[in-house]
């Protein structure tokens, strides 16, 4: 295999792209200047260098004059609303979530979603991480988890594994669970959503009542 097909197949294995569009990125790639190609081949290498993992909230973040335990910016800030935890799949979710300005309290990351055929939740979704991180909360006034997933069948299927895991501590603390309301329609995956469709969903968000 040559080498812009080399290149074309590992453009693939980002999400959402397709063998055409990774053809494409080759091809713009090889018509851009040398010095742009040179600095984006910089930038991806240093990009682990530059990023760190939040010890909290599980997001990526640029860790740039953070300390050696590092909180992102939105988990250092004690100005938000400690009563709420909003518990989403990707960091892109958060992203999302952040840009309609709707939402003020805390997040959890998962890191991924589960389809039914999944074997293994651990290796997919951070719960190991998330019984202590609702503990820890818990104790610092944590009145209500969102539970804000994706509206398709991996969303559907990751909120329900969630809500199974977690019931436990939502009985032994006494916390309310939401999940996203209207705004959200059928197959919707929140990183695609706008802010007013994230604000009217969160808004209309509805309580879950765990067995």
């Amino acid at each position: 295999m040559d080498h812009i097909n080399r290149l074309s197949d590992s453009l693939r294995q980002f999400p959402g792209i397709g063998p055409r569009q990774a053809k494409r990125f080759v091809y713009f790639l090889l018509g851009a200047s040398d010095s742009y190609r040179a600095s984006l081949a910089r930038e991806i290498v240093e990009l682990s260098a530059h990023a760190a993992i939040c010890s909290s909230c599980y997001r990526f973040f640029d860790n740039k004059g953070v300390a050696e335990t590092p909180l992102c910016a939105v988990c250092r800030d004690a100005s938000r609303d400690k009563e709420s935890l909003m518990i989403v799949a990707k960091d892109v979710d958060l992203d999302a979530v952040e840009k309609s300005k709707v939402y003020s309290g805390y997040y959890f990351v998962l890191g991924n979603t589960l389809s039914l055929v999944d074997k293994d939740p651990d290796a997919k979704i951070r719960t190991k991480e998330l019984i202590p991180a609702i503990e820890q909360r818990a104790k610092a006034g944590l009145k209500e988890i969102i539970l804000a997933l994706s509206l398709n069948a991996e969303g559907e299927h990751t909120r329900e594994f969630v809500e199974n895991l977690i019931a436990p501590l939502i009985r032994a603390h006494r916390l309310k669970v939401s999940i996203l309301g209207r705004g959200l329609s059928t197959g919707t995956e929140l990183e695609y959503s706008d802010a007013e469709t994230i604000k009217n969903a969160l808004i209309g968000r509805k309580q879950e009542t765990l067995v």
